[in-house]
């Protein structure tokens, strides 16, 4: 009987298969790319060609950065917060590139020069609020750019100030360690997950997810300290994967407070079951800060 359809139960396992071979085929392509990129930044600093150093890794960061200002953007509007596109996403890019840029100043790193340009951001947004809307919705307006500029800007910059300052190793770690602790999360939280971390914020996560995470990161961190060499002892390293995979899951869940406020569920639609390019840098936006921290 057709109406028996109603019934196959194996429709979902169909759905939830192909969406996770949709996740395995583009999550891997994805680290592909980000291998490439990591080894011809490794291979040219290795040759001592020093002009570009790190040269391929802004090449990629600048598009994501734009790409993610413009979800970010659309998140807010539709969350009742408008932002302001010209001065906020020079802003970011500013804030982002200044590991970079500043190196080619000939400038030594300065604590206080971060603050100034930072500071400096500030003067474009309030002008392009004046000249385009005057006073209304200023306070909204202007806030809600600066927090676009602040949480995408200095994520990206301290990414990429961990491989100007300690190299693309620092960086490798990093990177394995947040995205396997999503993945261990994941997967763990899909098995076994019953207890809810959040469920009014996000209804997925669970702490059992929590714990596959925690469980990754240590495990990754200590393995890629090892074979890296980058001279962390066994307990440092387990702490630094710890704290990152603790720092990357609070990351997702903070976009995923503006997400359920603008009532959506991607940030945009630009990677196939990943949902936006703020979907795949939430995680690290706010455990890079940590890892500058430790390593320092």
């Amino acid at each position: 009987m057709a109406g028996m359809d109603f019934f196959d139960t194996k429709a979902p396992n169909k759905a939830m298969k192909a969406s996770m071979k949709k996740r395995i085929g583009f999550g891997g392509a994805l680290i592909v790319l980000i291998v490439a990129v990591l080894l011809v930044d490794w291979y040219l600093e290795s040759r001592h060609i020093l002009a570009v150093r790190a040269l391929p890794l802004v090449v990629v960061l600048v598009p994501l950065l734009a790409v993610a200002f413009v979800e970010l953007s659309d998140l807010t509007a539709r969350g009742g917060a408008g932002v302001l596109t010209i001065s906020g996403s020079f802003g970011a890019l500013l804030l982002a590139g200044m590991p970079f840029w500043w190196q080619r100043l000939g400038r030594p790193a300065d604590a206080y020069a971060v603050l100034a340009v930072l500071g400096a951001v500030q003067l474009p947004i309030f002008l392009e609020q004046m000249i385009r809307f005057h006073t209304a919705d200023a306070t909204r307006r202007v806030g809600m750019t600066l927090l676009a500029v602040v949480y995408l800007g200095t994520g990206l910059a301290i990414m990429l100030a961990i491989r100007m300052k300690w190299g693309v190793a620092a960086l490798v770690l990093l990177l394995a360690v947040v995205k396997c602790s999503d993945i261990g999360a994941y997967f763990v939280g899909s098995a076994i997950g019953r207890h809810k971390l959040i469920p009014w914020l996000s209804p997925g996560k669970s702490w059992e997810g929590l714990g596959g995470a925690l469980a990754a990161g240590v495990v990754v961190s200590i393995f890629v300290v090892t074979v890296l060499g980058l001279g962390m002892g066994v307990g440092r390293a387990a702490v630094f994967g710890a704290a990152l995979a603790a720092a990357g899951q609070f990351g997702d869940l903070c976009e995923s407070l503006l997400k359920r406020s603008a009532g959506i569920k991607d940030s945009g639609a630009l990677v196939p079951e990943f949902g936006g390019t703020l979907d795949i840098l939430d995680s690290l936006l706010l455990a890079a800060p940590v890892a500058y921290l430790i390593l320092v």
